[in-house]
């Protein structure tokens, strides 16, 4: 072979077999294996037809000739399904179709060996040493020249699609590849045509193709981001998802919004290949690396497009088992949001006018407390002196009815209660302390040493205590009221009992007496105290229950877990 035969063949297969070395780091991304195929095909192509068409050899010419048509083949189906795989056209990679273009190279590979009956060419290629290599082909090169083209054809159609269907980086991309194949697909035509300026087996117009092909995929690959930046969303899945959904590549690079993403966040396609600070800092306003710095969790973000604010959960995950990249899902809650609002506001007004009830009855209420006091220092008559006990006894009621909605009314109106350490025995040793003081004439001692324990709960929880043991003074039938207060250590757990001498709890009300609103024991009280216990209690993962005391009376037995 000649110094000019080298060159000519050789340059054009050592840019194939660039494109596939470039090729080989993207392997794992849509459409780079069938790149590398098709790169090591197109040089193995180059060199078996230079070999063929220059070696004097009439052994081994056919064989390499053979092997050019073969690889021709190969070349056109790995292009076909570089663009497949670009494009996402996955029904072209179900087992029937590959096994149908598996079984077709293996039939030309066949008939290109044997040949028979002369269907691919009828006269051996003869060799010539100076001369031009003669051959005829044969009826299967109709075919195999229509398959070449179809999958050339195909090629061509899918990228020309995503040249018209897409804008940014993609549609780059695909201009870049378009020129290649157009070049080569052109050349083809005026090879087989013989329009070529020399129509002989010493020059091929389609290699010259092939060539301008390579440098274009060298091109993309290194100024396209071609293989690095693909759509690996999967859009025909992803485009009907009612959620906004932005994909970025291994490079923090937005590959891919949905049309609800373009819609709420208007990030049209001519977004694509923009760095997620950039996307990110255009969708919420400033600290993008919140959001960015997401992987596999979920967080809430608001926005405020058109100065209308909107409120999203954004989920992040990792996409494919090698990490190319992550998915954002943007999920809308709004009217949620605007009705959590709504009732927060709700919230916040309920308490003001609860405090401002409570306010203004307490006052009224110190009023009248004030004034029985004045009438019981200047009453004489015994009638009337029990009229105004009796007025004092019920405003005092009804103060200790605002202290305990205040307590209901804190515990109610609050997400949750904050977990801090308190101390058993210190709680009830001054609540026992402060009751005893309000009924002077109640016999309020403890039946055991009280445990020095730690509740995992706040001051609240005093709030049990107090409403019990004025529970058990208040109800009770006896001239004097006695009530024990004993408490046992369970590791995890305390138990603390109140034991009264009143009238007991009938087993029928020993469930609902804690229930809103109930009026347990024949009180003229509203129950709100047990209500509050209860709620308390639970709020605190605890549990409470009511049993009957020997020989009279009741046992209220609070169970709180500690610490």
């Amino acid at each position: 072979m000649r110094l000019f035969d080298l060159f000519l063949f050789g340059f054009p297969a050592i840019l194939s077999a660039s494109v596939a070395l470039f090729a080989w780091q993207y392997r794992s991304n849509p459409g780079g294996t069938p790149l590398v195929i098709h790169a090591l095909g197109s040089a193995v192509w180059i060199l078996s037809y230079g070999a063929g068409t220059r070696l004097n050899s009439q052994l081994l010419a056919p064989g390499m000739l053979g092997v050019s048509w073969l690889a021709a083949v190969a070349v056109a189906f790995s292009g076909m399904y570089v663009a497949v795989e670009y494009t996402e056209r996955t029904w072209l990679k179900q087992p029937v179709v590959l096994g149908s273009i598996g079984g077709y190279l293996c039939l030309e590979a066949l008939l290109i060996w044997l040949n028979p009956r002369g269907l691919f060419y009828t006269r051996v290629p003869t060799i010539v040493q100076t001369g031009t290599p003669v051959y005829e082909l044969g009826v299967w090169w109709t075919v195999h020249l229509v398959v070449v083209f179809a999958a050339a054809t195909a090629m061509l159609g899918m990228f020309f699609q995503v040249y018209l269907s897409e804008s940014g980086a993609y549609r780059q991309q695909a201009r870049t590849v378009l020129v290649g194949i157009a070049v080569i697909y052109i050349t083809a035509i005026v090879e087989v045509t013989g329009l070529e300026p020399y129509p002989d087996l010493l020059y091929n117009a389609t290699m010259a193709g092939s060539t301008v092909l390579s440098v274009t995929f060298l091109w993309a690959l290194f100024h396209a981001d071609f293989l690095e930046l693909t759509p690996i969303a999967r859009k025909t899945l992803l485009e009907d998802i009612e959620d906004a959904t932005i994909v970025l590549d291994h490079q923090d690079r937005l590959v891919y919004a949905n049309r609800t993403a373009q819609d709420v966040f208007d990030t049209g396609p001519e977004y694509t290949g923009m760095s997620a600070d950039d996307l990110f800092d255009s969708i919420i306003g400033g600290h993008p690396d919140r959001i960015i710095n997401m992987n596999d969790s979920e967080t809430e973000i608001a926005i405020a497009p058109d100065d209308e604010r909107q409120y999203f959960t954004m989920s992040a995950s990792t996409v494919g088992d090698d990490e190319r990249g992550r998915a954002f899902v943007f999920h809308e809650i709004t009217a949620q949001k605007q009705y959590e609002l709504q009732i927060e506001q709700q919230r916040d007004d309920l308490e003001t006018l609860n405090q401002v009830l409570r306010h203004d009855i307490r006052n009224d209420l110190q009023l009248i407390t004030a004034y029985g006091d004045i009438l019981d220092d200047e009453c004489e008559t015994e009638n009337k002196q029990q009229y105004i006990n009796m007025i004092n006894k019920s405003a005092n009621h009804a103060v200790e009815l605002t202290q305990t909605a205040r307590e209901l009314s804190e515990v109610m109106l609050s997400d949750s209660v904050e977990e801090q350490r308190v101390t058993l025995q210190t709680i009830l040793t001054d609540e026992v302390t402060e009751v005893q003081a309000s009924y002077p004439s109640a016999t309020l001692v403890f039946g055991t040493e009280i445990p020095s324990v730690t509740l995992a709960a706040n001051d609240m929880i005093s709030s049990v205590f107090r409403n019990l043991l004025k529970n058990a003074v208040q109800h009770n039938d006896k001239e004097v009221a006695e009530v024990i207060v004993s408490a046992t250590d369970h590791e995890d757990t305390v138990t603390v009992t109140i034991a009264d001498n009143g009238p007991g709890v009938p087993d029928g009300q020993k469930e609902t007496v804690f229930g809103k609103g109930e009026r347990g024991l024949d009180s003229s009280g509203t129950g709100i105290g047990l209500h509050l216990v209860n709620t308390l209690v639970s709020i605190h993962n605890g549990d409470v229950w009511i049993e009957d005391n020997e020989p009279e009376g009741a046992i209220f037995s609070v169970e709180l877990p500690t610490v």
